[in-house]
């Protein structure tokens, strides 16, 4: 009998213990959410940073994109232009007070929806022009990122609503690869676009 309420006390205890050690682990999702804080404001900045950046660059060759022969840019323009707002949309929704798990969750499910459909979309609908360069594999790849980054975002969204705090660090892959590719498309639009209007203005003075 004795050993039987022994053995009784140990399990309650280690169950205590174990509780108490889960709460460490995991803590209130409002306490949670406050320590991505900084993560959240750091990427919202670069995101409308960048995205300054990506309208001076269109202004430098804004004659050129709205060319036919340069839809396909165009509609990679609008993606990379996507990027950055769905990163700034969600990193000012991240950083609203009081929001709960369910509200963080079907938020963050919807952006990446977003992100995936008007990617596709934007995709689809340009018709590619391979005198104005970027080749097909290029668009490809270029499109390809930030549907994956997208995605992750989604699932990131989908764990938390499930209790799984601790997907909330695929949300650092994903904006990590939304803004590496948004900041890569910009510079590689600028420089394409530039070398061609520089081959279309030599062969217009010859």
């Amino acid at each position: 009998m004795i050993a039987g309420w022994a053995l009784l006390a140990g399990g309650v205890a280690a169950v205590a213990e174990s509780t108490a050690a889960h709460g460490r682990v995991h803590p209130p999702f409002a306490e949670y959410m406050e320590s991505w804080h900084d993560f959240y404001l750091l990427a919202g900045t670069a995101a409308v940073t960048l995205a300054g950046l990506l309208f001076v660059a269109l202004s430098l060759h804004l004659d050129r994109l709205v060319e036919e022969s340069h839809e396909h840019l165009l509609a990679l323009t609008r993606t990379t232009l996507l990027s950055f707002v769905l990163m700034l949309t969600a990193s000012l929704m991240m950083l609203t007070p009081a929001m709960s798990r369910r509200v963080t969750a079907a938020m963050l499910i919807a952006i990446g929806l977003v992100g995936m459909s008007m990617t596709v979309r934007f995709s689809v609908l340009a018709k590619h022009h391979d005198e104005a360069g970027f080749t097909k594999a290029a668009m490809r790849r270029r499109n390809l990122l930030p549907l994956i980054g997208y995605l992750l975002l989604g699932l990131s969204g989908l764990g938390i609503g499930l209790g799984v705090q601790e997907l909330m660090n695929w949300a650092i892959p994903a904006f990590c690869m939304l803004l590496g590719n948004a900041a890569g498309t910009s510079y590689e639009l600028l420089v394409t676009v530039a070398r061609h209007k520089r081959r279309a203005h030599g062969h217009g003075e010859s």
